[in-house]
């Protein structure tokens, strides 16, 4: 009681005075706020809670002014001095007028809540630090908010658990105080919940021996949670880090806390609450209320400014790994590294390492550029002597190929003359033979020299799309393997378009053969199609070589490894190829595109690495052109020897053929396609004696033709001519006898081998026969010869 009273008048002694100073000082615009802690100066939690409300109220400078009182009720309980600090407050005070009070913890709630009234009547407070907050402790109070510290006990407890899953049992220890008590309650109202988890120790309120004896005879497999140690039963009192210090030394385990100020004197971490942002937050809170917000208008906060953080001292002394801790930890007292001392030296270095790199990589692509510049400079040197020489051939073929084919046309015609006037036995027959071959390869050279030196342009012409594309489909499938399957779908109304036919060839040709090469050493599949599309003027907006109107498109798809993205905007550049190890050129696509463009119209590529590729080749349509008959008119059938129908897709073939057989005394009809055979086959069956032909065919080939054929006409003979060698080993007597054919043929062939198949298949009498009777009186042959 003594203490009481000297404490009350040194207190009115020293501080009155200087506070009636201060209380009559001017300055309207300065705000006074007073700090209310209710512990002492030089306590852990009451610095740091200092620190967090100085942090943001002094950067507010001199508008506002602060107060500090401490109540010191870690040394005196709170019946003992509430009563003796109201009166020093009233008396300290009475003449000034505070804007806010900042209440720190539950002791100086309870003060204000008692005594504001009488002491600090109207004045708004923000609280913070107040454990186990609820409703019912402002209840008939306004001017009240804050920051409710809400402790993350159980979450506390499952990270220890989960970071040491082998333990067995969980020590708490705890002192007196008032938040002591608060915090030990709600911790021990969890054990139930781990009951059959772990045991709990309770080390609550010992002497520093007795404490230090049970943490001694812990088991082994024991965490600790350090809830509190600043008041022992006798009245001794610890720091924060005297307290932790014994618990370490005496236990040697691992020490789980709830406040980030026990880090670093012996805690390893946990879910800790971050005391100097909660106060700062109430600092800020505060402000608010200075500035005009109405007190009541501020909700009180729940936010426990929670952080996993951990000692890496501690870490290090239990072989407690990073990866084994939460994500987002927070890690404090990890060795400073030489990146973290001279991080910003080293970034310096990297950039400016970075900087020179990419400078060096820079001069080496511009000499690289100029290297390949230069070398494709003298590649168009040589292609531009290259393009002199082959002019000047061409001049000078042109004017030689008159004369020239007329000298091989003399020497052809009298070289069959005297073949007709020696003996077929005779030697000299070959040596006739060797010398039309002769003929034939001079006319060919001379007929290769015209069309690949002269460089002119050629005349337009109606030109239907789809002959050329059969033909090319053709080409492609007699030079591919067989493991690539090609597929060619033509619309019917694809129409003519004004074209080179040569180059348009030259165009499909190109496409087809970057598509073989896209699918090579794979089952791989290359489809073509053709058909004729109708562009609106927004074509242009996405390629501007195209406008509105009627196009035919020829699209080339493949299934191959597609095209990388950074080669897509250079794939019709002279010169540039992925294929030059194997001879590519980087010609092809440029060629193309300047063939297109030059007739009007454009080409798209659209590709997937690893998906294949399309082209698009868009040619404007030609208007009013009339359509070419597809089928020869058919002579009257005069001849004796019978009527036959001719198939064959290659002109040249066509015609020798066709005047072969005419001249043999056979009435042909002559198709240059499977489907036109079909259809006039369907008209007349019964008009026909004899079918001859081809086997590799567009649409139909020669052994689905005769499929198709026979199923109208049983006894109709059929005569099959192949010029792939490898074909023949494929068709086995017994896979002609089963699709009817009778005999086959190989190109080329001479005559003397159709006249002896022919007149067995076809007998003169019975071909009369059958022109009077209208019926066909042919005999099918079973024998399958291979010629």
């Amino acid at each position: 009681m003594v203490c009481r009273w000297v404490l009350f008048f040194w207190c009115i002694g020293v501080c009155v005075a200087p506070l009636r100073a201060a209380g009559a000082s001017e300055g309207k615009d300065v705000r006074d706020v007073l700090v209310l802690n209710s512990y002492s100066p030089g306590y852990v939690w009451s610095d740091w809670k200092t620190k967090g409300i100085r942090k943001v109220l002094d950067a507010e400078g001199s508008s506002v002014r602060l107060s500090f009182e401490y109540m010191d009720t870690k040394r005196y309980k709170p019946s003992e001095i509430f009563d003796t600090l109201k009166e020093v407050y009233r008396l300290k005070y009475a003449s000034v007028s505070f804007d806010v009070i900042i209440a720190s913890d539950n002791n100086a709630l309870d003060f204000l809540l008692l005594y504001r009234a009488a002491l600090f009547p109207g004045v708004p407070v923000v609280f913070c630090g107040v454990n186990d907050f609820s409703r019912a402790m402002l209840k008939g109070q306004t001017g009240y908010t804050g920051i409710a510290e809400d402790y993350d006990l159980k979450g506390t407890l499952d990270l220890a658990l989960s970071i040491h899953p082998e333990t067995t049992h969980v020590a708490y220890i705890s002192g007196g105080g008032t938040s002591s008590h608060i915090i030990r309650d709600q911790f021990e109202s969890l054990i139930p919940g781990y009951a059959s988890r772990v045991d709990f120790i309770r080390l609550s309120m010992m002497s520093p021996d007795d404490l230090k004896k049970a943490l001694a005879d812990l088991p082994e497999h024991t965490v600790i949670l350090y809830l509190s140690y600043y008041v022992t039963p006798d009245g001794t009192r610890f720091t924060v880090a005297e307290g932790l210090s014994l618990i370490f030394e005496a236990a040697r385990k691992p020490i789980y806390g709830i406040w980030d100020y026990t880090l670093g004197n012996g805690a390893l971490g946990g879910p800790m609450l971050r005391v100097q942002e909660q106060a700062s937050e109430a600092a800020r809170m505060a402000l608010k209320v200075l500035d005009g917000t109405p007190v009541d208008d501020l909700p009180v906060m729940r936010e426990s400014f929670l952080d996993p953080i951990f000692d890496y001292t501690m870490l290090d002394y239990f072989d407690i790994s990073m990866g084994r801790l939460p994500k987002g930890s927070v890690v404090i007292n990890e060795p400073v590294t030489v990146y973290y001392r001279y991080k910003y030296v080293i970034w310096a270095t990297v950039l400016f390492l970075i900087y020179q790199s990419v400078t060096i990589v820079v001069l080496m692509r511009i000499i690289a550029r100029r290297k390949r510049a230069e070398e494709r400079e003298k590649a168009l040197e040589a292609q531009l002597r290259q393009a002199h020489k082959m002019e000047a051939m061409g001049t000078f073929a042109g004017g030689i190929a008159h004369d020239f084919n007329n000298i091989l046309g003399g020497i052809a015609t009298c070289t069959e003359l005297a073949a007709d006037e020696v003996e077929g036995e005779s030697p000299v027959q070959e040596d006739l033979a060797q010398v039309l071959k002769a003929v034939n390869r001079g006319k060919s050279l001379v007929r290769q020299i015209l069309t690949f030196s002269q460089n002119k342009d050629r005349e337009m012409q109606p030109v239907q799309m789809r002959l050329i594309l059969m033909e090319c489909t053709q080409l492609l499938k007699s030079s591919i393997p067989s493991t690539i399957d090609v597929r060619l779908n033509v619309q019917a109304e694809a129409g003519f378009v004004l074209a080179d036919p040569t180059q348009i060839h030259q165009v499909i040709m190109n496409l087809c053969t970057n598509a073989r090469h896209a699918v090579a050493n794979q089952k791989g599949c290359i489809e073509i199609s053709l058909d004729a599309v109708e562009l609106d003027r927004k074509a242009s907006l996405r390629h501007p070589d195209l406008h509105k109107g009627r196009y035919s498109r020829l699209t080339v798809r493949d299934n191959g490894k597609g095209i990388a993205p950074e080669n897509m905007e250079r794939i019709f550049d002279p010169f540039f190829s992925t294929r030059k190890e194997n001879g590519g050129t980087g010609l092809g696509l440029s060629m193309s595109h300047g063939i297109i463009k030059n007739h009007g119209g454009a080409i798209t590529v659209a590709s997937h690495p690893g998906r294949g590729t399309i082209f698009s080749v868009f040619i404007p349509c030609a208007h009013g052109v009339a359509a070419v008959p597809g089928e020869a008119a058919a002579a009257p059938n005069i001849h004796t020897q019978g009527t036959v129908m001719l198939v064959d897709d290659d002109e040249q073939m066509l015609y020798g053929t066709e005047k072969l057989l005419t001249r043999m005394g056979y009435e042909v009809a002559a198709f240059s396609g499977s489907l036109e055979a079909l259809k006039a086959f369907r008209t007349d069956p019964m008009r026909y004696d004899l079918i001859f032909t081809d086997h590799m065919m567009p649409f139909l080939n020669g052994m689905e033709l005769a499929a198709e054929l026979l199923a109208l006409r049983s006894d109709i003979p059929v005569v099959l001519c192949t010029g792939y060698q490898d074909e023949l080993q494929a068709l086995t007597p017994e896979v002609l006898d089963q699709n009817g054919i009778s005999e086959v043929i190989s190109k080329p062939f001479k005559r003397q081998e159709l006249e002896t198949i022919l007149p067995g298949l076809c007998k003169a009498n019975a071909c009369n026969s059958s022109v009077a009777s209208g019926g066909s009186l042919f005999e099918k042959s079973s024998a399958k010869t291979f010629r």
